[in-house]
């Protein structure tokens, strides 16, 4: 059984808009929704749990349940980190679930193809991260004075979903909690305890929408999507 996990439970404080940014309005529906729609359409995905932001819970979880009407679905709140957030969602996975993907709800092009490529290498590698290659160079700076630069040769950034088995990433959380340790994703949890973590090399096209440019850049490609055209 493969569950995933997708994370909409953060404030979206960057984006500086009155609503949180997972349910703000992307081509006439709330950009979760086009996140989701990846997910429970793929025939490897079995079940989905979502995290959202507590005080505002049974708000969006109605809109969600209005738009899915599918006991495929689940929802959690979200803790007080993003960490907090999965590791919740995590002990609510099904005791059969043997792998886990955990992908940021604000990530709408995620695709397909790439959760299933994702998945058939959880089973050989156990814990499995989409990356894509530093294209920018990379600079270190002390307020406004820049400081040196680092050769990026073997930088990556690092995508969702991460795809995990899911009795090993549970255990580094349990482990992380135990020994209050807060990290910014779910594989480094895994590095810091010494599991060797894989990259699977992917386009950039899978974004995360954090600013509002990012939000226009995400209207045009949902319109071009729609049209037919590559993204």
């Amino acid at each position: 059984m493969n569950t995933a996990i997708i994370t909409a439970g953060g404030s979206g404080n960057r984006m500086n808009t009155l609503h949180k940014k997972q349910f703000l309005s992307l081509a006439g529906r709330p950009l979760l929704f086009w996140t989701i729609d990846v997910f429970f359409t793929h025939p490897g995905i079995d079940s989905i749990i979502i995290t959202l932001p507590a005080p505002e819970m049974s708000v969006y979880s109605d809109k969600i349940k209005l738009e899915y009407p599918s006991t495929k679905i689940q929802i959690v709140p979200g803790g007080n980190t993003r960490q907090e957030s999965v590791f919740n969602a995590l002990r609510k996975c099904a005791p059969e679930t043997a792998y886990v993907l955990i992908h940021d709800g604000v990530r709408p092009f995620v695709k397909s193809e790439d959760i299933s490529n994702l998945l058939r290498l959880v089973k050989l590698k156990q814990a499995v991260i989409p990356v894509v290659k530093v294209r920018d160079t990379i600079k270190v700076m002390t307020g406004d004075k820049i400081q040196k630069t680092i050769d990026r040769v073997g930088l990556f950034n690092a995508l969702t979903p991460q795809v995990f088995a899911y009795e090993l990433i549970l255990d580094m959380h349990r482990k992380s909690v135990a020994d209050h340790l807060e990290f910014t994703d779910d594989a480094a949890i895994l590095e810091h305890y010494g599991h060797n973590v894989f990259g699977w090399e992917t386009t950039g096209t899978n974004f995360k929408i954090t600013y509002f440019d990012d939000l226009v850049m995400a209207e045009v490609l949902i319109k071009r999507k729609h049209q037919g055209k590559k993204i």
